[in-house]
C-alpha cells in the first residue's frame, strides 16, 4: 500500500506559521510605539456620601462609590459604576456630573442617561477634551435622578476629586 501524503500537516504549519507572524507584528508593533495615541493608566477616586435609595425598593442601593478616570488621544474619559440586584429588570439613571478645576477655574456640567441590568453593572460614561477638563485636581459632584417603571427617585449628590491627566 503506498503511503499517501495528506495536506492536513502543510495546512497546520501553515497556520501556525501565520499566527507566529501576526503575534511577532504585534509585539513589535508595540516595541516601537504604533504612534501619538496612548492610552495613560486608568485610576479610580472615591465618591464620598453617594449611597441612596433605589428605585426598585428592596434592592442594592444606589451607590456609586468610584470615579474611573482615564484619557486616550486628548480626550479624558470618567467612569461612574452602581449596581442593581433585580436581574434582568434593573432600573434608569440620569445623572448631571458637574466638575470643577481646583487648578485653573475652569468648569463644566455634562449630563449622562444609563441603565442597569443585573448581571450588568451600570455605569454613567462622561467624556470632554484633555485641555478642557485638566490639568490637575478637580472637583467631581454627582446628582443623579433613578428611575423604574413606577416612580423615580432623585439621590441626594456626592463628591469627590481626582486628578485629570
Amino acid at each position: 500500500m503506498p503511503i499517501r501524503s495528506t495536506a492536513r500537516h502543510p495546512i497546520r504549519l501553515r497556520a501556525a506559521g501565520a499566527a507566529a507572524a501576526c503575534a511577532l507584528a504585534a509585539v513589535t508593533a508595540g516595541a516601537v510605539g504604533g504612534g501619538q495615541a496612548h492610552a495613560a493608566d486608568a485610576k479610580e477616586y472615591p465618591l464620598r456620601d453617594c449611597i441612596n435609595i433605589s428605585p426598585n425598593i428592596v434592592d442594592l442601593p444606589y451607590l456609586p462609590h468610584r470615579a474611573i478616570v482615564s484619557e486616550y488621544a486628548g480626550t479624558t474619559y470618567i467612569q461612574i459604576d452602581y449596581g442593581s440586584l433585580w436581574v434582568g429588570v434593573g432600573y434608569d439613571s440620569t445623572a448631571r456630573l458637574d466638575w470643577r478645576n481646583l487648578n485653573t477655574g475652569r468648569s463644566g456640567t455634562m449630563v449622562d442617561h444609563s441603565r442597569v441590568r443585573p448581571p450588568n453593572t451600570g455605569v454613567h460614561n462622561y467624556s470632554l477634551p484633555r485641555t478642557t477638563f485638566g490639568p490637575g485636581k478637580v472637583k467631581l459632584t454627582l446628582t443623579t435622578t433613578n428611575s423604574n417603571a413606577l416612580w423615580s427617585i432623585p439621590a441626594r449628590s456626592c463628591s469627590g476629586t481626582v486628578v485629570a491627566p
